[in-house]
């Protein structure tokens, strides 16, 4: 079942602060992203703006969010009006998006794993494609197809994740827990990493490229290595990215 994210919006940004999102998800994030300065860049599934807005601080001279819930693209638009950067939204469907225009970069925090078919994947590939200017760079953070640790192993971290199994399409079951131990949950779909690999390449897409999510430095001495050894070892989600042909 689809996640109804106006129903959870508020729930799902307060999950953006749990510790293993800034150390881990968004140390990877901006790595793979480099240097920002003066680029345009259109940020898919941006949610209730938490990357977008970091994208527009850390350089980048343009940037424009895009989301499928009306109700994350409002918090997004209060944030903005609330602290103005400049920054531009759209409530719509990455599967059918068509801005008339192209960008240096296009960012996707959890967007391929809402795919449920190739053929699915391959509509978000060809808009990707179809916003980027030639040679332009994509590059997302997404549920990592080769997990298989227990349902139970990333707890630790105030979340797990729950494979149905591992037949192209089959659900993915994200929860995310607050101190009280309330949770919400969010329903992604497990395609192969050949199946990405093949179609983003049919797509238009080329130098299509793995990347294990890491901790960051500073982290490793704030709550000590061995902290993080479970979500590093496992690998729950993952880098990609690749470059417009």
């Amino acid at each position: 079942m689809a996640t109804n994210y106006n129903a959870i919006a508020k729930e799902y940004q307060a999950s953006k602060m749990l510790p293993w999102r800034k150390h881990v998800e968004s140390h990877t994030f901006f790595g793979l992203a480099g240097d920002l300065t003066g680029l345009t860049v259109l940020d898919l599934a941006c949610g209730e703006g938490f990357y977008t807005r970091q994208l527009k601080l850390r350089g980048a001279a343009e940037v424009v969010g895009v989301d499928i819930s009306d109700g994350m693209i409002q918090l997004a638009q209060e944030a903005e009006a609330q602290n103005p950067l400049g920054l531009v939204y759209h409530c719509q469907d990455a599967l059918v998006l068509n801005l008339d225009r192209q960008f240096d970069l296009i960012c996707a925090s959890y967007l391929l794993n809402y795919a449920r078919t190739a053929a699915e994947l391959l509509q978000m590939g060809r808009v990707i494609a179809n916003h980027l200017k030639p040679g332009g760079r994509f590059v997302t953070i997404n549920s990592n197809p080769d997990y298989q640790a227990t349902v139970e192993a990333m707890f630790l971290y105030g979340f797990t994740r729950e494979n149905e199994s591992y037949a192209e399409g089959a659900e993915i079951i994200w929860r995310f827990y607050q101190p009280d131990q309330s949770h919400i949950a969010v329903t992604n779909y497990h395609l192969a990493k050949a199946t990405h690999e093949r179609v983003l390449e049919e797509a238009g897409l080329t130098h299509i490229t793995w990347h294990a999510v890491e901790a960051s430095p500073e982290s490793l001495a704030d709550y000590g290595p061995e902290h993080w050894t479970a979500i590093v070892n496992a690998q729950p989600i993952i880098g990609l990215s690749a470059i417009r042909s």
